[in-house]
């Protein structure tokens, strides 16, 4: 587990399961083989989905540089409260949907996107939703940005052959439960 989990995390998250997909923050081998793709020292801009309770968003601000910025979507009252706390002037939590991802960077005046992180769980979400965030992702991605993905089911895989130049599939036990993770190159 993550060295910053406490119990009201995954009570919050049980009480949150609709929008969070998961019971137990993110353990750190998942947040590992995540962002494990990212290359954090050429990187100018980050978007996480779905951050929860904040778990992988602590790890992407311990490796960003300093003139990185992460902008994370989450729709959780809740979360916003715990995500905001971090106070770290790199990052920008909005309370929006993934899919409006454009206008909250024209908003910020930023084009496009390095990499996207997401720990969406896409099975729960409706599939009209999911289709309209997946395209949110891929057409605001620069050329060879990645889109970090997990999942506890191969459920979307089929979905994101067609969309991404390449999508490669890591797995790892060392979670609860352990996860599938995708890395869409666009």
């Amino acid at each position: 587990m993550n060295a910053k989990f406490k119990l009201s995390d995954s009570l919050n998250l049980i009480k949150s399961f609709k929008t969070s997909g998961t019971i137990t923050p993110s353990s750190k081998s998942l947040i590992k083989t995540l962002l494990a793709p990212i290359d954090f020292k050429s990187a100018s801009c980050i978007i996480e989905l779905g951050p929860g309770t904040g778990c992988v968003t602590r790890s992407i601000l311990e490796r960003m540089s300093p003139d990185c910025v992460l902008i994370c979507f989450e729709v959780n009252g809740d979360f916003i409260e715990q995500l905001t706390a971090l106070q770290d002037s790199r990052l920008r939590v909005v309370n929006a949907c993934a899919s409006s991802i454009r206008t909250i960077l024209d908003e910020l005046g930023i084009e496009d996107v390095d990499h996207i992180v997401s720990s969406l769980p896409l099975a729960l979400i409706e599939d009209q939703v999911v289709k309209n965030i997946l395209e949110s992702v891929r057409s605001n991605l620069c050329e060879g940005g990645r889109f970090l993905q997990y999942q506890y089911s191969l459920n979307n895989y089929a979905e994101l052959k067609p969309i991404f130049k390449a999508v490669k599939l890591d797995f790892t036990f060392r979670n609860m439960p352990p996860a599938f993770v995708y890395e869409c190159i666009k």
